[in-house]
């Protein structure tokens, strides 16, 4: 993926600075010594001396679940949004021409926000969000490399003047999980009737009654599901149906149960539901 992205970025500067044929190269190296005593022609490199995770753009949720009709649930993380960070530099014999190169780079790249769409290859095509593409700003985390000069004494060179270019790109290495989905969970309490005598025997608990939360989905080649609505008949209370169609019932004791399904106000259908049962999903 990285080498698409400095594809990307060659391309850019190749269209916006208007390059025509070799007169001004565009390389990817580390400008050490050795390497800019060996230049030639006109270039503009971008070394990338960077990359870390953006942890800005890092949502709450790091995973995504999907649940499928079939009963089972897709679970897979999310992508991880990474910052590319070059640094931009010109190279000329002339300290004027190679200002006139550095701002023309750095004009070119500023004109976009985003890598252009229509300039990606066909494996960043893919990319679940536009690429943000920042000009000369630094990083918000302290630390060594928002010390400029600290680059040039690693690369063992004179100073030059350069600016940092930032492209954010999501890595997505993760393979979904596929789960059943749980559709019932019991819950049960216990007191303890000698809570002040630790060698009481286990018999002086006393069980509570085992309460349950079901979970169900609404099938229905005719009803969208955000048209119905549903309530517990032996509760008259409403019970809630997701954009998918899957709605639960919470706390509930064993025993039968009787569900209104409505559309505009009036029931379709009354469901009998028997808790405990392998599924609960109910077909219009």
């Amino acid at each position: 993926m990285i080498p698409e992205i400095d594809e990307v970025l060659k391309k850019v500067l190749i269209h916006e600075i208007e390059i025509k044929g070799n007169e001004v190269d565009i390389q990817f190296d580390q400008p050490k010594r050795e390497w800019s005593s060996r230049l030639s022609k006109p270039t503009i490199n971008l070394f990338l001396f960077d990359i870390r995770e953006n942890l800005r753009l890092r949502g709450a949720e790091q995973y995504k679940t999907i649940n499928r009709a079939d009963g089972t649930s897709e679970i897979k993380r999310n992508p991880v949004r990474m910052d590319l960070r070059y640094l931009l530099t010109a190279w000329v014999k002339e300290a004027e021409d190679e200002h006139l190169l550095l701002a023309s780079a750095i004009n070119g790249l500023l004109r976009n926000p985003f890598l252009p769409e229509n300039l990606l290859t066909k494996g960043l095509k893919a990319q679940p969000a536009p690429m943000p593409l920042e000009v000369a700003t630094f990083p918000p985390e302290i630390g060594p490399i928002d010390k400029f000069s600290e680059i040039w004494g690693v690369l063992d060179n004179e100073m030059h003047a350069g600016v940092f270019v930032t492209v954010t790109v999501s890595f997505d290495p993760y393979q979904p999980m596929v789960f059943k989905q749980v559709r019932t969970r019991e819950i049960q309490f216990y007191q303890d009737n000698a809570i002040k005598q630790p060698d009481a025997p286990a018999s002086t608990r006393t069980e509570s009654k085992k309460y349950r939360s079901v979970a169900g989905m609404i099938k229905s080649d005719k009803y969208a599901p955000t048209s119905l609505a549903m309530i517990l008949v032996e509760t008259q209370k409403p019970v809630e149906i997701s954009e998918e169609g899957e709605f639960a019932l919470q706390k509930i004791v064993d025993g039968e149960y009787h569900l209104d399904i409505l559309y505009n106000q009036k029931v379709l259908k009354r469901q009998k539901l028997v808790v405990p049962a392998k599924d609960y999903d109910i077909q219009l």
